[in-house]
């Protein structure tokens, strides 16, 4: 009789470990533990819903990384990493992708080139999506399991922009189709919960549901994170303002490049003075004080994130000698520098850069006016400078800035390195030469949590809640 009761309690012991090192998907909780994990609960608009193809707001398109996945996603440097390819290889203008024949959407059907190619074609008439895929002029279905991608260019770092969420052939019409992500998403009366897709490889998670809370007005996100109705949020700071509240929060890439245009129509079309202009700016300080510090100063034409980027540098020429240049070229002449209005990060960026040309003695008046009378301003070439910004795609595409006629040399060796058969050092020194623009800082948003989130907040480029699987209360 010992025997048997012993027998017995240990069978109920090892029942008890395993229900507490497992969850109901037979996911790892926190701890190893047998307690419910605390929701975190994230915003979003229930109305606009979470279809790729469908949404507006900059708050659903934070979500959809959670339910859909593509093709690949980027790392903190732009590096492709695969997602549901296996590989590409390059040919001309042709990227040749291998679909992993294992993935699956969440309902367990088989991700084929089909979904690919449509997927494709939907994110290309996307602003969204669409602005990834600049290069990119075609998807062709190669076979069940492989499709290739047609460039306007040849182009070794596309893999990058493929990131555009996969749905299944003609779902498009779905509120919520199914996806490949980490979660999957169920309606609830309050809004939504994301919980655990079992067809996701590898998928281990620090909390047993996502909640996410209907929001009618984005612009009242910071009060929801304080009084606790959420648990994070996140804004790109587009507005050209910040919000200082009491929560932790993590700078996220954005990708979009502030730079200086110059108008290559008046004195400006000498390269030598664009080259002046931008030794004697200080970009850290134009980062610090026009954009608060939410921003990595560059003076190259792309983020410096970038693997791609590594070792490469600005214009050589020294400051003391851009001064003298500039004092003799320039004389008395005061440069004017357009800026939007409308944007406060902008207009402070732009009373910086004049502030620092007074100092080396170059006159220069700063002129603010709202975006639409900004834009005739530009068509009548009313301006020297003026500040803008262009979101890149992931492999750092700037062809769409190098259109003036004088740019064409430094366009056609952008082109060369893009296809690798020009290094980047190389292709610097063209475009130090020419200074067809002056690049300032890749400009970041922040996603703001609550103290009480455990785990680690590690935002990737353009996705704020890239480790959401690891994120507890």
């Amino acid at each position: 009789m010992k025997r048997i009761i012993s027998l017995f309690l240990c069978i109920v012991l090892i029942l008890s470990f395993t229900a507490c090192s497992m969850n109901g998907k037979g996911k790892l909780s926190k701890k190893g533990g047998s307690e419910e994990t605390t929701p975190i609960k994230l915003p979003f608009s229930r109305e606009e819903g979470l279809n790729p193809y469908k949404a507006k707001s900059l708050m659903n398109y934070c979500i959809m990384p959670l339910i859909y996945s593509g093709l690949y996603t980027v790392d903190a440097n732009y590096n492709p990493v695969m997602d549901i390819a296996t590989g590409v290889t390059y040919e001309g203008k042709k990227a040749t992708v291998t679909i992993d024949p294992k993935r699956k959407f969440s309902n367990s059907r088989k991700i084929t080139a089909d979904d690919v190619v449509y997927s494709y074609n939907l994110a290309k008439k996307s602003t969204y999506y669409g602005s990834l895929l600049r290069n990119v002029t075609g998807c062709v279905k190669d076979s069940d399991e492989q499709v290739y991608f047609v460039t306007s260019t040849p182009n070794v770092y596309i893999a990058a922009s493929l990131t555009f969420p996969i749905i299944p052939d003609g779902s498009v019409s779905e509120a919520v189709p199914h996806g490949a992500g980490p979660y999957m998403f169920t309606k609830t009366a309050e809004g939504g919960t994301l919980t655990a897709n079992m067809y996701y490889p590898n998928g281990k998670y620090a909390t047993d549901s996502i909640t996410l809370m209907n929001v009618t007005d984005a612009s009242n996100l910071n009060i929801g994170l304080i009084i606790g109705n959420m648990d994070a949020m996140y804004d790109d700071l587009s507005s050209g303002s910040s919000q200082r509240i009491a929560a932790g929060s993590a700078q996220v890439d954005l990708n979009n490049l502030v730079y200086l245009k110059f108008n290559h129509g008046n004195l400006f079309a000498n390269t030598k003075l664009r080259q002046a202009v931008a030794v004697l700016l200080d970009k850290e300080e134009i980062l610090n004080a026009g954009f608060e510090g939410y921003g990595q100063a560059t003076d190259v034409p792309f983020n410096p994130q970038w693997f791609a980027a590594e070792g490469l540098t600005g214009p050589e020429l020294s400051y003391d000698e851009a001064q003298e240049y500039l004092t003799h070229a320039l004389g008395k002449y005061c440069i004017h520098i357009l800026v939007n209005s409308d944007n406060m990060f902008k207009l402070k960026c732009a009373e910086t850069v004049a502030s620092q040309l007074a100092v080396a003695g170059i006159s220069a008046s700063v002129e603010a006016v709202p975006r639409a009378q900004m834009d005739e301003a530009i068509e009548a070439g009313s301006y020297d400078l003026y500040v803008a910004e262009f979101k890149m795609s992931n492999d750092m595409n700037i062809g769409p800035l190098l259109h003036e006629e004088d740019d064409l040399t430094t366009q056609a060796t952008f082109f060369t390195f893009l296809s690798g058969n020009t290094p980047g050092p190389d292709f610097m020194a063209v475009f130090n030469e020419n200074m067809p623009f002056i690049p300032l800082c890749i400009r970041y948003g922040v996603v703001s949590y609550s103290k009480g989130i455990q785990g680690g907040v590690a935002p990737l480029p353009n996705n704020p809640y890239a480790n959401l699987m690891e994120w507890y209360l």
